[in-house]
């Protein structure tokens, strides 16, 4: 649309260039003014809007102490904003999902304001917004509108990397200093800005108060968790409790919701998974076993579930909890998310167990846990060992010993002490089947890659210390060699009742002919 990437030239007032980090990208940053004749007056109070409260950026108090000079790019987008606000011309949902007609608005909004500021600044003695030959007034002019609309509905100096799909990470440390990390990359520093920390402030509260119900981020509660319409996360936390951003600074992490694989054949076709140990785990998730995914931070957890999830039974009503939503079951007609709730003035927390416990009111044919990392563990185990078959979760550990380990640890720390600890162990071996295990290695030119390294099968049992399992999948590499240079092989292993199960409940599976058959094959 109107949203293409236009190089222009640069305004008189936006002659410097910060040092280059990474992809060059336009950014208005202007040299600080030093004398305006004309100070702008504080936005006026706001007033309700037809169908909800006052936009963000009108019900946002300056920062304490709050005094930079507004260059004239920051004096048009204050009056742009007063214009939208007094007009009444956006509708609160405009800043959550705004639609073409809304950034068409904006922009024509944005034209007649940098007329109006171009027109009347030398009779006011202020700079010139633009100030360039009478061939590029037109397109400047036209450069400017779109960054004051995506300022105000968009995403400002990030829209291109929010654009971007190879961009997993971006970090904004402070208004300054923004870092973006690709697919398989290191993290790298960008040639974006935003203009203040006002302004990032500003700007972060506006998606924060539109974003699916969220609330911005203030002295008293100076941290938020949050997803966007695209499923992508949001971590905001401000000072006090960031210590080297100076007063008022802000760190931000967005984790995009990149949709790199949904499902089975999408992993083989990317090499985490062989076509044999696909055709297992479709088998699993149809068959209704019980299942945990494990991993390190980063390793693609949830993206695991996902694409787990569409193996399921479309006719299955699913339910899932999650802390921060990022599970998306569109695909699944009959679904309901829950997502937990902090405390506040008057308003109780819900917690994850909280949820796991409502969730067995609401009949479901399969429970799917985000991750777990607290009491919700002893809630979702004694959901599978009270007949509600097919749940998943995830959990963050290593291997597949580790990964019962930390179920062990999570119950424990629940708060039920009093359970033996061989009781608490008969209760997972009885509860879980299968252990997903997924990991990243580093290749020598620096990108990463994730593989699954291995499948486990739960037999049940408890011997000793130990809850036993049996691999049905394994990463095997050659002694000496990087472990990169491995590969996920079928053991051999064939658990009768785990055969049993599977060929039982899907018609269409046969173990040797589609596990012990096509990994011979593949090798």
């Amino acid at each position: 649309m109107f949203r293409k990437n236009v190089k222009p030239s640069i305004p008189a007032w936006d002659r410097t260039q910060k040092p280059g980090f990474g992809p060059s990208v336009t950014t208005i940053e202007a040299e600080p003014i030093r004398t305006v004749p004309e100070p702008v007056s504080p936005l006026p109070a706001p007033t309700p809007v037809q169908s909800g409260s006052a936009p963000a950026f009108a019900r946002e108090a300056p920062l304490a102490n709050h005094k930079e000079e507004l260059n004239p790019y920051d004096l048009v987008l204050e009056a742009v904003k007063d214009d939208l606000q007094t007009s009444r011309l956006l509708s609160p949902s405009a800043f959550d999902e705004p639609t073409d007609h809304d950034y068409a608005t904006v922009m024509e909004v944005a034209r007649q304001q940098i007329q109006a500021y171009n027109s009347t600044a030398p009779s006011k003695g202020q700079p010139l917004l633009i100030d360039t030959s009478e061939s590029e007034m037109a397109l400047e002019h036209e450069r400017i509108a779109r960054r004051v609309t995506e300022d105000v509905l968009g995403w400002g100096p990030i829209a291109p990397f929010m654009n971007d799909q190879m961009v997993e990470e971006i970090f904004i440390n402070g208004y300054s200093d923004i870092y973006i990390q690709r697919a398989g990359q290191y993290a790298e520093r960008v040639n974006a800005s935003f203009r203040s920390a006002h302004a990032l402030r500003m700007f972060i509260n506006n998606k924060l108060d539109y974003g699916s119900g969220g609330r911005g981020v203030t002295v008293k509660t100076p941290w938020r968790d949050h997803r966007l319409r695209d499923g992508s996360r949001v971590h905001v936390i401000m000072d006090p409790l960031v210590s080297n951003l100076s007063y008022g600074g802000i760190a931000i992490t967005i984790r995009r919701f990149r949709s790199v694989a949904r499902t089975m054949s999408d992993m083989v076709r990317l090499g985490s998974l062989t076509p044999a140990a696909a055709n297992f785990l479709s088998a699993a998730v149809k068959a209704q076993l019980n299942i945990a995914v494990s991993g390190g931070t980063g390793t693609g957890k949830t993206t695991f579930l996902q694409v787990l999830s569409s193996e399921v039974d479309v006719r299955d009503r699913v339910v899932t909890v999650e802390d921060t939503p990022e599970l998306q079951f569109n695909h699944l007609p009959n679904w309901v998310a829950l997502v937990t709730r902090e405390k506040s003035e008057g308003v109780e927390a819900v917690t994850m167990a909280d949820n796991v416990r409502h969730c067995l009111r609401m009949r479901p044919r399969r429970i799917v846990l985000g991750e777990a990392r607290g009491p919700e563990m002893i809630a979702i185990l004694e959901a599978m060992n009270t007949g509600h078959e097919g749940c998943m979760f995830t959990v963050h550990a290593d291997d597949a010993y580790r990964t019962l380990q930390r179920i062990e640890t999570l119950y424990m720390k629940g708060g039920m002490g009093n359970v033996p600890l061989l009781a608490i162990r008969r209760e997972i071996a009885q509860a879980l089947q299968l252990i997903i295990n997924i990991g990243v290695f580093r290749m020598p030119d620096g990108t990463e890659v994730r593989r699954t390294k291995e499948i486990n099968f739960v037999t049940g049992g408890v011997e000793g210390e130990l809850i036993t399992h049996e691999p049905i999948f394994q990463w095997v590499y050659q002694r000496g060699k990087p472990e990169w240079t491995g590969r996920l092989v079928y053991t051999q292993a064939c658990p009768q009742n785990l055969v049993r199960r599977l060929e039982d409940r899907v018609s269409d599976f046969n173990w040797q002919r589609d596990i012990e058959g096509v990994d011979a094959s593949d090798r």
